[in-house]
């Protein structure tokens, strides 16, 4: 009992029971309705042919009299059997004229009463005593008062019946039992995407999230399940390996700083120990905190953005505006260097969705970027238009250019090409930018033009 239950709160055997429930009620209402039917027809057809002999006892009663109707009377019994059929006349008073052989219809009605409502009710269905058939009497008015009275035994019509609700009882096992196999297995089949999907979640809380859901097969509505589970799996996979990565530059490129903080503690510690020597060594390791602190946050900030934890705003943003704030913000920094910048935009508004604090550290980033690593004298170039429904950004300098080598791994954190060590920086900056301009949709490239230094290009979708 306990198996059994345990089966019926499976979908598909519920599915197959409910869908089996309303094939069986919907058959048995059809078939009762063509039941009815049948019977109403069988009974109309013998109802006509009651008619027509009761027109035409009629007629031979106006041109020969009751006579005329025994005649008549020996004749259709005698035709059809008097075991099927009976045939009596009543006169005025109710008593029987004429009639057929009555000995095998015991238990017809012969009260007064009864006759009387024949003249209403023309047509009426009765049971004998002792017979297991249904009988169809007629009655017909002959004139001068007289009454004429078929029957007829229905057994020809219930052995028509009882064969066709026979053949439909077994039409009707036959049939459900193939439904209910067949109802089971394609339930269970159309939901087999279901198990799949469960099975991929018992090896995701195993900790497995190697294995993908194949999406082979299957309704519209499984196949976009598997997918968003995919799509799930991949993305938790995501969130896991940027866990790891953040943990493992912790460990690795934050060492250098606490390492530091303790060397000057352990010099202080070790040395004349005098009032300005703790105070050389405080400021240090504040310093040293400031920059922990500071690589700490925006480690966070790329790990919170390439995850889509961190919520970016989808407000109206002038990149033309942007541009010439960020540039006029360092002239000052260009002027102190008697480096040329210069900037290059259209008359009209640049606008696309997106984050303005974010875009604009962006920007400043790789500004500041291409002001560092130009030489005295330089120039650099800061241009935006738009191409395609997409607002194209670029900073071009003509500085020295990056290393072939290190233009594969300008994105990875921390890292600082031979270039960039002598100059402040955490190798954390392109990392950052990379991160926001994905996140709203866009990409980011950095290549060396011939003769004239390095190009940055951001492309930000309009929509």
């Amino acid at each position: 009992m306990k198996i059994k239950s345990s089966l019926f709160r499976t979908l598909p055997a519920r599915l197959t029971f409910f869908y089996t429930l309303l094939f069986a009620v919907l058959s048995l209402a059809v078939f009762e309705m063509i039941d009815n039917n049948l019977e109403t027809n069988l009974l109309q057809r013998i109802d006509t042919e009651f008619s027509g002999d009761g027109s035409e006892c009629v007629e031979i009663y106006r041109e020969s009299g009751i006579e005329g109707l025994r005649r008549e009377v020996f004749l259709e019994t005698e035709g059809e059997g008097d075991e099927h059929v009976f045939i009596r006349v009543y006169s005025p008073e109710f008593k029987v004229v004429a009639s057929s052989d009555l000995s095998r219809w015991q238990g017809l009605p012969e009260h007064t009463r009864q006759l009387e409502a024949g003249r209403s009710e023309r047509f009426k269905t009765i049971y004998l005593p002792g017979n297991p058939h249904r009988v169809r009497i007629f009655f017909q008015e002959l004139g001068e008062g007289h009454l004429l009275q078929f029957g007829k035994i229905l057994s020809d019509d219930e052995h028509l019946l009882q064969d066709f609700r026979r053949m439909f009882y077994l039409s009707f096992a036959v049939m459900l039992l193939a439904g209910i196999l067949f109802g089971f297995y394609l339930a269970k089949n159309a939901l087999s995407g279901i198990q799949r999907v469960r099975r991929g979640a018992d090896q995701m809380s195993r900790g497995d999230l190697s294995q993908r859901i194949a999406l082979n097969g299957g309704s519209e509505e499984i196949r976009n399940l598997t997918h968003s589970f995919n799509r799930m799996q991949d993305r938790i996979q995501s969130l896991i390996s940027e866990l790891q990565n953040v943990t493992n530059n912790v460990a690795h490129d934050l060492r250098s700083p606490v390492t530091r903080m303790r060397g000057l503690a352990e010099t202080t510690l070790t040395g004349g120990q005098n009032l300005e020597e703790y105070r050389d060594m405080a400021g240090a390791v504040v310093e040293e905190c400031d920059r922990l602190v500071g690589m700490i946050n925006i480690m966070l900030e790329i790990a919170e953005t390439d995850a889509g934890l961190r919520p970016l705003a989808h407000a109206p943003v002038d990149m033309k505006e942007m541009v010439l704030d960020v540039a006029e913000l360092y002239s000052s920094v260009a002027n102190d260097k008697g480096i040329a910048l210069t900037t290059k935009v259209p008359e009209g508004p640049l606008i696309v969705p997106g984050d303005r604090r974010c875009l604009q550290r962006a920007l400043a980033n790789l500004l500041d970027n291409a002001i560092k690593f130009t030489q005295q004298d330089g120039e650099v170039e800061v241009s935006a238009f738009a191409e395609n429904r997409t607002i194209i950004v670029t900073i071009t300098d003509n500085g020295p250019g990056i290393p072939a080598d290190d233009l594969s791994r300008i994105y990875d954190r921390f890292f600082r090409g031979d270039q960039s060590r002598s100059s402040p920086g955490n190798g954390l900056g392109l990392s950052l930018v990379q991160s926001i301009i994905h996140a709203h949709g866009g990409e980011i490239s950095v290549r060396n033009v011939a003769n004239q230094g390095t190009r940055a290009k951001l492309s930000i979708p309009i929509h």
